[in-house]
Formats: structure tokens, C-alpha cells, sequence
């Protein structure tokens, strides 16, 4: 990982400087404290994680510090938006000290479903499984995983810290969140083999998008809160992979606007949603009941329509 994360967001290094101040040691915070939060219907509701205030030699140091979605801009300088592109509730964050100079900072999220606990672990993965929780990467002393409706960072802030102590505090943090969550069914969409399972990234918003594959200056697919969208990599023998991106929206009459307007704007020369771009690659793009499904940067119009063939209908 070439880049520190903080936050789940990848860090410049003026944001890492910027940490420590955010951190206020206090005083010491008991065993097994409730710090899930999460918004319902405009309140805030508290349910119990059971968190300890002591793994190992790290000890919690300070008053937890909690931020909901008006207020998350004061903890995530610029990042914010990510978490709010999906449906991020609220955020607690702890502070171990222990043996050694630096501090392991820990945050947990509720991102309001499963699915987006999914989203948000894949909107930033660069690293292999690390085994906690659900789905997980660790590297450059930072441990982020999943598990139930939690995404949950964990990050060694300065000092000689040893990884070893940055995963026994996440494996304790997940053992401490009590079930699993589902995957988006849309995943159930996707071939069974030939994808890179790793690079798979699951979104609603336009600003997902960009970051993996820019499509468009413009929302041309009307991406919405509402909708659920896939984005994977199918590695090839040669060359670069095969982009497929899934969108499913609430209904057959929003799919089929979107489809024939990303036709209009983005290949309008298209035969049957079939059109070779400027880089010699191929577009293939089909609408099926209320999802949009494209295949983009093939090498050919065989594997194209293959790989278009292998996804799954509703």
C-alpha cells in the first residue's frame, strides 16, 4: 500500500499531520463500552458493541468521538464524501495507547446496510485478504475490513507499532460485532470465474464511478441513491482487462431511459449497443428488465459479447 489511509481514505500527508490534533487523550474508558451509533428515522439510537477498553498491552486513552452525517466533514478533511455516497449513519472513533510511542486509531462505521459496508471496503481495496471479519486488506499499518453493517479501519499512527498489535485489536473488533451481513445480491449477477474477485466495487453514485472507469462528465447513466451498481475486472492473456459495470435501477421504465441515453451520448453510432471506440477497443451495452449492463475496453467483439453472455440475468 503506497499510500497511509486514515479513515478508510486515503491520506496526503498534510491529513496525516493533521491526526494527532483530532485525537484528545483524557483519560481512561471501561471495559466493553456501547459504541455503535446509528440514525433511524432522524434520532439516534445506541446499540451495544461490547468493545474492550483494553487489548493486550493497548489500553482506550480519551472520550470516544462520534460524528453522523452533518458532521462528518469536522473529522474526514475531504473525504467525507465517499462515506455520504452511500448510506453512512454515523462513525465512533477510539484511541489506543500502549508499549510503544504512537497511538492505533480506531474507527468504526455504520453504513446503514450490509451492502454498503461491502461498498465502502471495495471503493478502496488495493491489498489481498487479511482474514478479519468479512472481507479485509491490511498494509502499510492499516487494517481495514467489513463485517455485518460495519466497515471498520484500524490504523498505527506513529511509533514503532507492530502489525501484529494492529490485527489482534481488529480481530477483537470483529469478534465483538455479533453477525454477518449479506452481500449485495446484485454480486450474484457477476460470471463465477475469470473475474479478479479483489477489484470488484460495489456503488450507487457517479463519484464511485469516476474513481475506477470514467465514463462520462455527466451522469448519463442517472446513477441515484436508488441505484445499485457493479463495477468488475475481467483479466485477460494480453493487455489491459475487460471493464463490466451493472446497474440496476427501480424499475424497467428508469433502465430503459438510462440505456438509450448512454447510447445516445456515449457511442451514437452504436449497431444493436455495439460500437468500436477510438482506442480500437469495444463497447457492448444491453438493457435486461430493469438493470443496464456494458462491457467496455474490449479487444474484439467475440469477447465482448462472451463475457456479456456470462452475467447472469434477474
Amino acid at each position: 500500500m503506497t499510500a497511509r489511509t486514515y479513515n478508510g481514505v486515503r491520506q496526503t500527508e498534510n491529513m496525516k499531520k493533521e491526526l494527532p490534533a483530532k485525537k484528545r487523550v483524557i483519560g481512561l474508558l471501561g471495559v466493553g463500552l456501547a459504541i455503535a451509533i446509528h440514525l433511524s428515522g432522524g434520532a439516534m439510537n445506541i446499540r451495544d458493541l461490547s468493545l474492550p477498553g483494553q487489548i493486550g498491552e493497548w489500553q482506550s486513552q480519551g472520550s470516544d468521538q462520534t460524528y453522523d452525517r452533518q458532521t462528518l466533514y469536522k473529522y474526514i478533511d475531504g473525504g467525507a464524501e465517499l462515506y455520504l455516497a452511500y448510506d453512512f449513519r454515523a462513525v465512533l472513533s477510539r484511541t489506543y495507547t500502549g508499549p510503544t510511542a504512537g497511538e492505533i486509531v480506531l474507527d468504526v462505521y455504520d453504513m446503514g446496510s450490509a451492502a454498503d459496508a461491502f461498498g465502502i471496503f471495495t471503493s478502496e481495496r488495493e491489498e489481498t485478504e487479511a482474514h478479519v471479519g468479512q472481507g479485509s486488506e491490511f498494509g502499510g499499518g492499516l487494517l481495514r475490513f467489513w463485517k455485518g453493517n460495519f466497515f471498520v479501519s484500524v490504523l498505527a499512527n506513529g511509533g514503532a507499532i507492530v502489525e501484529e498489535d494492529v490485527l489482534e485489536i481488529g480481530k477483537r473488533v470483529a469478534a465483538a460485532i455479533p453477525e454477518n451481513g449479506a452481500e449485495p445480491a446484485l454480486l450474484t449477477f457477476l460470471p463465477a470465474h475469470g473475474l479478479d474477485r479483489e477489484k470488484i466495487c460495489y456503488f450507487h453514485f457517479p463519484l464511485q464511478l469516476e474513481k475506477r472507469y470514467f465514463v462520462a462528465d455527466e451522469n448519463i447513466l442517472g446513477l441515484n441513491p436508488k441505484t445499485e451498481c457493479l463495477l468488475a475486472e475481467c483479466p485477460l492473456p494480453e493487455g489491459d482487462p475487460i471493464i463490466l459495470l451493472i446497474v440496476r435501477y427501480e424499475n424497467a421504465g428508469l433502465a430503459d431511459a438510462a440505456y438509450k441515453n448512454f447510447l445516445r451520448i456515449y457511442m451514437p453510432e452504436a449497431a444493436a449497443g455495439l460500437a468500436q471506440m477510438e482506442n480500437g477497443k469495444w463497447t457492448l451495452a444491453q438493457r435486461r428488465e430493469r438493470s443496464v449492463i456494458i462491457a467496455f475496453e474490449a479487444p474484439d467483439q467475440e469477447q465482448a459479447a462472451a463475457w456479456m453472455a456470462a452475467i447472469k440475468n434477474e
